[in-house]
């Protein structure tokens, strides 16, 4: 008798630890077939794979042990329990069923004294392996929401929710205390960060430099770079506040992205310890830097953020669009480049030698011509006159008037459309419920009777599936309309600030001189992509930056985009 043994475990924790643990059930399976004089041909592990999350298609390993099956490698399959196979209930049922057509036997060995043979054949034996799928199924579903429940709880009273412990702490080594205790050598680093960043005025660029040209490197031995010290610097748990919730589930099983503004305290999808007003409440014993300074250190890299200037190369050069034009053909910038020329100057023939300064494409300059089908260089003149104009005329001749009567019907517009597609989604969102429990019916009915049903089980299980991915495609787009339709209003808001302040700023924008110029033009203009005939000019508009130069107060961002033909 050839056997085979089939190894799962959900999480990678169990792979060494659980009592179900990979260890555990390798000795039990291979003991088993020992016993019985089989002979082990082939072992499949999969750790820290949930047969509830991920479809049985992508279970890989799964998918060899099957096709094995089928091509005869061996005769009886051994599985701990009857769950390794599958946890979703319209799954289970398939998975054995290939495994039986292949003529191989399928044994829980943990499931019984002796094993309990999973037999496909008797109808009794099918609903008893339906229950038993939506068993494990519902207990997956249970276990995910308690833990989550649980995490919450525990995340709201300042308690560690487990994880690799944050830059400054280390997991604690007391029984009856918190998880987590503060690391001495680390917090020494933290507390030189801060006196860096408020008292000497450093960014987080210079700190990082500051911290390798004194040796020090980060808790993995390596140089330390300026995301680093923001990301150190910006955790509330250094102020005695561990946060919860700020990451989500990515588009992959496993796969967990950071939420935006993944640090701010006021986020609601954030979850810090708050007294009964909903203050901020620090964990004493968490604390490195006091909350205010904290608030203070974070207020100010935010400023910092939100004031960004150009870049050096943007300032120093003598080209005013350098850094904000981009090639529309291979979407890569332009250098400044001066050429020396001359020109025979007609009737006596004197010749004239003078600098002609060009924008180059960085491709076609410094990579190759092939990789980019636009033009080489533009004129600097040309180019800066025509932006300049076009600059003035947006700006200074805009027309309120138009400009509002243009947001009030894109707003009207957007908001139309976006409700006629929310009721559409709405329909077909109702349509899909109602075939997902047509269909689960009709697998009811088929476990009472399977003699009267004129659907096979393997039909309903994929019509069944189907229509929860539908549902779940659906609740996602209309998620995003419901987004969008909040963020009409903001949008139109913004709108209405830019109005307000657009006028003014090219009022101060003529008279400054040619350094503030780019500095101001970098708190307008996003980008200005060149092409042989046209030029685009892609607004965002920093309204905070914009309005201090004006002396109002707005926020926000603005983008619009105009082009122009040269």
């Amino acid at each position: 008798m050839r056997a085979a043994a089939l190894y799962r475990v959900s999480t990678k924790r169990q792979v060494k630890n659980e009592e179900d643990s990979i260890p555990v059930q390798q000795h039990l399976l291979r003991s088993y077939a020992s016993e019985r004089g089989w002979e082990l041909v082939a072992e499949y592990l999969e750790p820290g794979v949930s047969a509830y999350k991920l479809s049985s298609m992508d279970r890989d390993i799964l998918q060899d042990a099957l096709r094995d099956a089928e091509t005869g490698k061996y005769d009886v399959l051994l599985v701990f329990k009857a769950d390794r196979l599958s946890r979703n209930s319209f799954e289970y049922p398939m998975v054995l069923w290939r495994l039986h057509r292949a003529g191989v036997e399928v044994i829980a060995v943990a499931d019984a004294p002796g094993g309990r043979k999973l037999n496909v054949d008797d109808q009794m034996e099918k609903l008893l392996r339906f229950i038993e799928g939506w068993q494990a199924e519902t207990e997956s579903k249970n276990t995910s929401i308690r833990v989550s429940q649980a995490m919450l709880e525990l995340a709201r009273q300042g308690k560690w929710t487990g994880g690799r412990p944050p830059y400054g702490f280390r997991l604690s080594s007391s029984k009856n205390g918190l998880p987590l205790e503060i690391e001495p050598q680390e917090v020494e680093v933290i507390k030189e960060m801060v006196r860096l960043y408020l008292e000497e005025d450093m960014g987080s660029k210079k700190i990082a430099e500051e911290l390798n040209s004194r040796g020090l490197r980060t808790r993995e031995g390596r140089p330390w770079r300026d995301s680093r010290v923001r990301d150190v610097l910006q955790n509330p748990i250094i102020a005695g506040l561990p946060a919860y919730n700020r990451t989500r589930q990515g588009d992959r099983p496993g796969r967990q992205v950071r939420v935006r503004n993944r640090y701010d305290i006021n986020n609601p999808e954030i979850i810090i310890p708050r007294d009964e007003n909903g203050n901020p409440r620090p964990v004493p014993e968490y604390t490195i830097i006091p909350l205010e300074t904290w608030l203070k250190l974070t207020h100010k890299m935010k400023s910092l953020a939100s004031n960004t200037a150009p870049d050096t190369r943007t300032l120093d050069s003598p080209a005013l669009l350098t850094g904000f034009l981009k090639c529309g053909y291979c979407g890569r910038g332009f250098v400044s480049s001066k050429k020396n020329n001359s020109k025979v100057m007609a009737p006596n023939g004197k010749i004239y030698n003078y600098k002609r300064a060009s924008y180059r494409c960085v491709t076609k300059a410094r990579i190759s011509t092939e990789y980019c089908q636009g033009q080489g260089s533009y004129s600097q003149k040309k180019i800066d006159t025509i932006f300049m104009a076009e600059l003035e005329n947006f700006l200074s001749n805009l027309d309120l008037g138009n400009l509002e009567n243009y947001i009030n019907s894109r707003q009207s517009f957007n908001m139309a459309r976006v409700q006629h597609q929310i009721k559409q989604l709405e329909k077909e969102l109702e349509k899909a419920r109602r075939r997902h429990k047509n269909w689960v019916d009709r697998l009811n009915q088929f476990f009472a009777e399977p003699d009267k049903s004129i659907y096979s089980e393997e039909l309903m299980a994929r019509e069944i599936k189907k229509a929860e991915d539908d549902m779940a495609q659906l609740e996602k787009q209309l998620g995003e309309l419901k987004s969008e339709y909040q963020q009409n209003h903001i949008e139109r808001e913004k709108l209405q600030q830019f109005v307000k302040l657009a006028p003014h700023w090219f009022e101060i924008f003529k008279e400054a001189p040619t350094d503030i110029k780019k500095r101001m033009l970098a708190q307008i203009i996003d980008r200005v992509i060149l092409w042989r005939d046209r030029m685009e000019i892609l607004y965002k508009v920093d309204l905070t930056r914009l309005a201090q130069a004006t002396g109002e107060t707005a926020d926000g961002t603005v983008e619009l985009r105009v082009a122009v033909s040269m």
